[in-house]
């Protein structure tokens, strides 16, 4: 059953006065749109990075309205607004261009795609070893909270670090793979756990299960560049509380940081 208060807060959705002049009816129409739009996100991911790497812009612009018109659909009217101003200036635009800003439009498409899945599989969402109670967001004046991130890729830790180093009061520690990461949890006990999926030996699935058979509780993020629902059902199951699209940015990351954790 779908989190209606999570959907209610998911900051590209602009539902404020929208959903309370909608009856039961359309409601329900609502979600079933949002349903769909996830099911239907990642083809058309693929159609518009398919359309510019051909470089035929006829076929990207068509693809890039069809998305928008999806937005549209679903009140994410700001991200439709941005996809539909870059349509304005598009034959004007140099690859490199349309290149970065197509990266940055889907890290934020795909991001309200799992949001949305996020809020549908409702108490399917077990971010703790003991239940599905929603992690509480923890702070302490005197100490820095402790963030464990791991990712095979050392250019990842690299650029996480850059973004987190002098601007909180977190203290990251970074390792590069699940069986680094069981080793430090033998002392260390982290308040958010930052874990990448795809990793050689022990993928982000199967140490997020360790974590929690270790009886460490503190919240998983998941960092993905899929947004499809087999993928992101199957993390939510392996504990995930939350997710950070990759690539990754500075306001994406404290944003989500900061959901469980206060510096």
């Amino acid at each position: 059953m779908a989190d209606i208060s999570r959907i209610m807060g998911i900051k590209d959705l602009k539902l404020q006065g929208v959903v309370e002049s909608m009856s039961d009816s359309a409601f329900g129409e609502y979600l079933d749109s949002l349903k769909s739009f996830t099911e239907l996100y990642p083809s058309m991911e693929k159609n518009l990075r398919d359309s510019l790497g051909l470089h035929n812009l006829d076929l990207y612009g068509k693809n890039l309205r069809t998305t928008c018109d999806r937005l549209k659909k679903i009140h994410a009217d700001e991200l439709a607004e941005t996809g539909l101003a870059e349509l304005g200036g598009l034959q004007a635009s140099n690859p490199e261009k349309m290149e970065a800003f197509l990266t940055d439009f889907l890290t934020s498409v795909s991001s309200l795609s799992i949001d949305i899945q996020m809020a549908e599989h409702g108490n399917q969402v077990n971010p703790t070893a003991e239940g599905n109670e929603t992690p509480e967001v923890v702070s302490s004046p005197e100490n820095k909270r402790s963030i464990l991130a791991v990712d095979d890729t050392a250019f990842f830790l690299s650029t996480l670090k850059a973004l987190i180093q002098g601007e909180t009061n977190y203290k990251l520690t970074c390792v590069n793979s699940g069986v680094a990461a069981l080793r430090f949890l033998m002392t260390g006990k982290p308040d958010l756990f930052i874990l990448d999926i795809e990793m050689p030996e022990m993928n982000g699935y199967e140490l997020a299960r360790k974590i929690r058979e270790a009886k460490h509780t503190a919240p998983i993020i998941f960092l993905t560049g899929n947004s499809s629902k087999d993928y992101v059902l199957k993390a939510i199951q392996a504990g995930a509380a939350d997710f950070i699209v990759k690539p990754i940015n500075k306001e994406h990351v404290l944003e989500k940081i900061n959901k469980f954790i206060e510096g």
